[in-house]
Formats: structure tokens, C-alpha cells, sequence
């Protein structure tokens, strides 16, 4: 009788030790994603702006560059060429290269594909940009729920500073989709590095 007991206390315990393992990590990731940590550099390398819609990210980095902080920016523009609203407000976006900022500097916006359309893809493609062009930090620009995603690809692949923000206009999407969404991502990078 007393082994039964004993597996059973074992069993008992490790079932909970689990349950705790997950609800902490759920816990982090929700705190990660619905409360990112949100950075503002004076000044690096390049912007990056990871794909996406409906948010003001690309007029947001191209306004931090006219800003000073960036004379580069690199934007994710994934399958080129494709159709609908985004592919055609991305292309136009990207015919807006080389801008000049008020005080008289060149900013160049140079869109690349990324390795695979998703959001490690896009980081293993804009890290390989920035190490052959000698950049030493980087600005990623996404929305707000997928902040704490971006800054885990990114410093898994890049070896200098890396910096994430997002847009004053954030993306209209809700915090439970988001939630969803991105934890799972979220554990995903995690578990499967970009690099």
C-alpha cells in the first residue's frame, strides 16, 4: 500500500509543479504582451518596420528618421508585387524612397522580402541587411501586442542594441485577440528561435 501512496504523492506533485510552470509562463507572457516594455533611442543605425495594416507604423518610422534618429529605414515588404489595399499602400510606400528630412538629410526607405513571410522571416532578412551594411543598432517599429515577440527574434539574431516601439496610433486590435494571438507566438519564439 505504501508504494501506491507514494506514487501518488508523486504524481500529485508533479501534475501541480507543471501547473505552476505553465500558469507562470502564461502569466509572463501575458505581462509581456499586453504591457511591453517600449523603448524611445536618441539615435541608431537603422529603423526596421515589421509588416503590417491598418496601424500608422510606416509613417511612424519614416517621422522618427525625419526626427534624427534614423537615416535608414528597412521595411518588411513581404511577396511584392501582390494585390489589395496593403500591397498597394506598401509599394507606394516604398516608391517614397530617398526622403529628404527639414534639416537636409537623405533618408533612405529600402524595402526587402523577407526570408519567410512571418515575423522570423522578417527578422532573419533585416538582421542579414544590417550585418552586411555594418549597422550596430536597430529600431523595430510594430503594434503594441507584438512588441515583447519582435524584441526576442531580434535579439536573438542581432548582436548589437536592438529597440522596439510601436505607433502612437496603435492598432485597433483587442486586447483578448491579441492576448491569444501573441502568447502563443510568444512561446513559439521561445521554444523555436529565428536564429
Amino acid at each position: 500500500m505504501r508504494p501506491r501512496s507514494l506514487r501518488r504523492r508523486l504524481a500529485a506533485s508533479l501534475v501541480l509543479l507543471v501547473a505552476l510552470i505553465v500558469a507562470a509562463v502564461g502569466l509572463t507572457a501575458a505581462r509581456s504582451v499586453l504591457f511591453p516594455r517600449i523603448d524611445s533611442p536618441n539615435r541608431v543605425d537603422a529603423i526596421v518596420v515589421v509588416a503590417g495594416v491598418a496601424d500608422d507604423r510606416y509613417v511612424y518610422a519614416r517621422h522618427l528618421a525625419e526626427e534624427g534618429v534614423a537615416d535608414q529605414v528597412l521595411v518588411s515588404q513581404p511577396s511584392p508585387g501582390g494585390d489589395g489595399e496593403y500591397a498597394t499602400a506598401i509599394s507606394e510606400y516604398c516608391a517614397d524612397s530617398a526622403v529628404l528630412a527639414r534639416d537636409g538629410r537623405r533618408i533612405q526607405i529600402e524595402c526587402f522580402e523577407p526570408d519567410v513571410d512571418t515575423t522570423e522571416g522578417e527578422t532573419t532578412a533585416a538582421t542579414r541587411i544590417a550585418r552586411e551594411r555594418g549597422y550596430d543598432s536597430l529600431l523595430v517599429v510594430t503594434y503594441w501586442g507584438h512588441v515583447s515577440r519582435v524584441r526576442i527574434y531580434f535579439e536573438q539574431c542581432f548582436d548589437g542594441p536592438v529597440h522596439v516601439t510601436d505607433t502612437p496610433r496603435p492598432l485597433s486590435k483587442s486586447r483578448k485577440d491579441a492576448l491569444l494571438h501573441e502568447t502563443g507566438g510568444y512561446v513559439k519564439a521561445f521554444l523555436k528561435p529565428a536564429c
